[in-house]
């Protein structure tokens, strides 16, 4: 009888050092150097003028601070089709490469522009 004791004993030593610690709590942290480097996306993207390629694809900052990369759709002739949506701090709108930023009232997938500007990328 003594002799299970023990064994048990030693069972629940052994798993309780096998389990994971409690986790650490972990704090908010501040936008990293690369993010506070970065340009405010209302900054990349300004309504009426050129978007650069180079600074889009780098990246922008939020109003928060946070860092916001920017997908783009690939078109056909090597350019890219930036569609950007009002969270990320800029005006919501789209932009091909080295050409002016337009704004976009309402949901952007039912723009026409931006219809015409998709399908011209794709074609």
């Amino acid at each position: 009888m003594r002799a299970r004791h023990v064994i048990g004993v030693v069972a629940v030593i052994g798993l309780g050092a096998c389990s994971s610690p409690a986790p650490a709590k972990v704090a908010a942290k501040a936008p990293t150097a690369q993010a506070a480097a970065l340009p405010p996306c209302k900054d990349v993207f300004v309504v009426g003028k050129p978007v650069d390629k180079a600074k889009a694809t780098a990246g922008c900052t939020s109003p928060s601070g946070g860092e916001v990369q920017i997908g783009a759709i690939d078109c056909t002739d090597a350019t890219a089709l930036w569609q950007v949506d009002a969270s990320t701090g800029a005006p919501a709108g789209y932009a091909r490469d080295g050409q002016t930023y337009q704004l976009v009232k309402g949901e952007i997938a039912s723009d026409a522009a931006y219809k015409k500007a998709y399908e011209s990328c794709v074609k």
